[in-house]
């Protein structure tokens, strides 16, 4: 059932992305990233309906573990509120150094090494490089 939801979600996103201009590989438009998504879930969602009705699926149960994955959420809720205040570079640290977290990293070196590379190489690449203007938030006058 959950394979067919989203398949059906993935013919909406791209119908909705061809809706905008999509453009091609070197001169996307706005819809060119929507509709490469819509793909990759209509087919990843097809192979996901596919196996349900070939009765393979990967698990019998029906509920795994709930913690982890609603600290994702409720981390990602408070990521978005946060954002615009403290700034990209510090909102994806604290996202990022949770994340690792949910996926049981163990040494705290790794979490904050790489929460760090990942928030300030994301924020030169996009930011810098890209020009996609990015939050500053409580460190607008250091960037």
């Amino acid at each position: 059932m959950a394979g067919l939801i989203f398949v059906l979600i993935g013919v909406g996103v791209i119908i909705g992305a061809l809706t905008l201009r999509v453009g091609s590989a070197t001169e996307p438009q706005p819809g060119f990233f929507p509709f490469v998504g819509g793909v990759l879930l209509l087919i990843l969602s097809s192979i996901l309906f596919v196996q349900g009705l070939r009765g393979r699926s990967l698990g019998t149960k029906a509920f795994g573990e709930l913690r982890r994955p609603a600290i994702l959420i409720v981390a990602m809720v408070v990521y978005v509120v946060i954002l615009d205040g403290v700034g990209y570079v510090i909102a994806t640290i604290m996202l990022s150094a949770i994340v690792l977290r949910i996926l049981e990293t163990k040494s705290w070196w790794v979490i904050v090494v790489a929460s760090l590379v990942l928030s300030v190489g994301s924020y030169i690449l996009f930011d810098r490089l890209l020009g996609v203007t990015l939050p500053n938030g409580i460190l607008a006058k250091l960037l």
